[in-house]
């Protein structure tokens, strides 16, 4: 039986060894599987990186294999970003714009395979490297081109009990780290104890943090979270003659004009829930106002907001009694192409995914809101949820505010990585996520990462959580 196990491996490298390219494009494709929604499948991440560092350490094609690999890898997982352009008449466009970010992102695996190779002298100093160098890599496209951290081999243990808690430790990037390291050494007999022991430690980790973790539930029962989900499509959302419509809906699932003499209220809407200028001409205030009249109850809503310079902001506005805006936050960390493109692409005809020709501007107003009652948290806008260590500017803030639209990318795996990228945050600040999206998934994330209560994608309605 033994000899049959070896002599079935030995023809396996043979084929594999043969095929580098095309058996390196095909393990990085099972990547759909475990950053797909519904049933993950993790453990795929072990015959996916296990092809991979075979084929490069056999055929010694180290950056033609990697290359490969990031083809299958970033084009099965990123595949329904093209769906965002097809929301703005673009089509099958869409489809272009992702080949080049494959293309481009695949650059990183060819680097780690590359250098691995080229630096190790034995199988074991080569799997090492490879680890090292594929964290770095990952920690490098967080970086460059403004970051585009998206898909992280460690966000694939979403669904291991207890294995993502490490994060709160090691953030996002030791938990790829670790996992990709134990996923490899399984693969290697001299290696196999040492993988064990590592998986063993960081469950008993997890376990140890969840059961006899030193946090203290420190709920303020004097307010309540409103979560509202309008599931407004997106073509509806961007047609101007629907504004007031779209608005109405809002204000109408909200049920402002039901105070709650008890506590006070925070009505939250999603990202762009107003997607046209806050300002006193407009009328948007005070028709708003006219709802809002519970000196209790304060609205949070995504808008646009411009300065007295004209820039136009990303961001979202604290509304309080009668319609006055106390507190305004514009987004940091814009989305390239989405948000804005550099000048000189401006130049060339080229123009960003949402309405109108005007780049947004990167704002720079605090995240950390604080009203009269409610316990401080920090606001974050959507893509900026994916950045490790940006999304809290004080420490002494209790909860983080995400509002977010996923319309964008319809019933795709997209709007789930998102929510799992979100819930990775909660583990490392330490803190619960209140996550508001305008169709799927609004929900109440706890400090461990478990969403709590929620709206699933396509359901209009509001809950109401304490966070």
């Amino acid at each position: 039986m033994l000899n049959i196990i070896k002599q079935t491996q030995k023809i396996s490298l043979e084929i594999l060894s043969r095929f580098p390219r095309i058996s390196a494009l095909v393990a990085g494709s099972l990547a759909k599987f475990y950053f797909c929604k519904g049933m993950t499948l993790p453990a795929l991440v072990i015959p996916a990186f296990g092809i991979l560092v075979s084929v490069t350490w056999n055929s010694r094609r180290s950056f033609s294999s990697g290359f490969a690999f990031g083809v299958g890898y970033f084009g099965s997982s990123l595949y329904w970003i093209a769906e965002s352009f097809k929301c703005v008449g673009l089509g099958d466009y869409g489809y272009i714009a992702v080949a080049a970010l494959v293309l481009y992102l695949s650059i990183y695996p060819a680097v780690v395979c590359l250098l691995s190779l080229k630096i190790a002298k034995t199988r074991i100093q080569f799997m090492l490297l490879f680890v090292v160098f594929w964290t770095l890599s990952e920690y490098a496209r967080g970086i460059v081109f403004t970051g585009f951290p998206w898909n992280l081999v460690g966000y694939a243990t979403y669904k291991i009990p207890y294995f993502p808690q490490i994060a709160d430790l090691l953030s996002i990037y030791g938990v790829s780290f670790l996992y990709l390291l134990i996923c490899i050494f399984l693969l290697y007999r001299k290696t196999i104890i040492a993988s064990t022991c590592i998986f063993a430690t960081v469950l008993l980790y997890g376990y140890l943090r969840i059961n006899y973790g030193n946090f203290t539930e420190t709920l303020n029962n004097e307010y309540v979270v409103r979560i509202v989900q309008p599931s407004i499509s997106q073509e509806d959302k961007m047609d101007p003659k629907k504004f007031k419509e779209n608005l109405n809906k809002h204000l109408s699932i909200s049920d402002l004009n039901n105070p709650s003499p008890s506590r006070k209220r925070l009505i939250i809407w999603p990202e762009a829930a107003i997607n046209a200028p806050i300002t006193k001409q407009n009328g948007i205030l005070e028709y708003i106002g006219s709802f809002l009249t519970d000196k209790n109850t304060y609205l949070i809503t995504g808008c646009d907001i411009i300065d007295n310079k004209n820039n136009i902001y990303n961001g979202a506005c604290v509304i309080g009694n009668n319609g006055k805006v106390l507190q305004t936050y514009s987004k940091r960390h814009l989305l390239p192409f989405g948000e804005f493109i550099p000048e000189f692409l401006l130049e060339l005809g080229l123009k960003k995914v949402t309405p109108g020709i005007t780049n947004f501007s990167r704002g720079n107003s605090t995240r950390t809101v604080q009203i009269e009652g409610v316990d401080k948290f920090d606001m974050v806008i959507c893509f900026e949820i994916v950045f490790p260590w940006e999304i809290c500017d004080d420490n002494s803030s209790t909860w983080i505010l995400n509002l977010t639209n996923d319309t964008w990318f319809g019933n795709s795996d997209g709007p789930t990585q998102h929510l799992v990228t979100t819930c990775f945050r909660a583990i490392e600040e330490r803190k619960p996520i209140v996550r508001v999206a305008n169709n799927g998934i609004s929900c109440l994330i706890d400090r461990y990462g478990k969403v709590l209560q929620k709206l699933d994608a396509n359901v209009i309605g509001y809950i109401d959580v304490i966070p």
